[in-house]
């Protein structure tokens, strides 16, 4: 650790000229802008960069194999918004999008943009990202409007307070399909982990008394969403976590003679 500590005074009492931190790890770089940089310290075998604008990011340094500035950003692994999943659930000609970040670096937002037969891709919307955060977040967008096309993607252009940006993977939703209703389904809840909301969504095939339920890790009842006969269809419903304790809960559906059930986490 030493070693290290006078390796990063050292190179900040050279940096006047430079423009860029970058710190090679084991599993790539990563870098930011010197001005956006307010301390570098020490915890443990940790090392913690913390950022003027809040937030920031830590790493292990076991993983740290060199920091070093330059005039430019070194790696093909610094991009400043990790995106850990992106999928798209149709339900009556309408289409939700959710996405979830692992990690965000000064992500000014995501322009949502879409594409179809016959047309070129148009920016339909746009979600406020959170700057800068070490922790998980999750966002969604509603695109109601889809009457008429086929075949249609997504794409999300995630974009830094700097102006650049980057775009994320498409994803393919058609309009001329609709939800085959010969399956019973209950879908992981979104977003999971959760705090304090989260939405479940289930599908159901032939017309039932329907239940949704939610239990703790002892299987004591916490909650009845649902309890009402319901026909074949796709279905969604919210759960408000407030006033319970963090921890793991459980979602069960039984309509007729089928059941399944999923596990949730609550972190607050």
């Amino acid at each position: 650790m030493k070693r290290l500590l006078v390796l990063i005074v050292g190179l900040f009492c050279l940096a006047n000229a430079q423009d860029y931190l970058n710190v090679q790890l084991s599993s790539g770089y990563k870098h930011d802008l010197i001005s956006n940089i307010k301390t570098i310290t020490f915890s443990g075998s940790d090392v913690n960069f913390e950022l003027n604008s809040g937030g920031g990011t830590s790493e292990s340094m076991g993983d740290i194999i060199d920091i070093t500035f330059g005039e430019s950003a070194l790696g093909d692994q610094s991009l400043p918004v990790e995106l850990s999943c992106f999928n798209a659930i149709l339900k009556n000609s309408t289409v939700y999008l959710n996405w979830k970040t692992e990690s965000e670096v000064q992500n000014l937002g995501f322009d949502i943009e879409r594409i179809a037969i016959n047309t070129e891709w148009e920016k339909i919307g746009f979600v406020q990202g959170c700057g800068n955060s070490s922790t998980p977040n999750s966002y969604s967008f509603t695109d109601s409007n889809i009457n008429g096309l086929k075949n249609i993607k997504y794409r999300l252009k995630q974009i830094d307070f700097d102006g650049t940006f980057e775009y994320s993977p498409e994803i393919e939703m058609s309009s001329e399909d609709t939800p085959a209703l010969d399956e019973f389904i209950l879908q992981n809840n979104y977003p999971n982990p959760f705090n304090p909301s989260t939405t479940i969504t289930y599908q159901i095939q032939d017309e039932a008394v329907t239940t949704l339920k939610i239990f703790d890790m002892s299987g004591r009842e916490i909650s009845t969403l649902v309890n009402e006969n319901q026909k074949p269809g796709v279905y969604k419903v919210d759960f408000n976590g407030n006033g319970l304790a963090s921890g793991v809960y459980f979602c069960q559906i039984t309509s007729g003679k089928n059941i399944l059930m999923i596990k949730m986490l609550l972190m607050k």
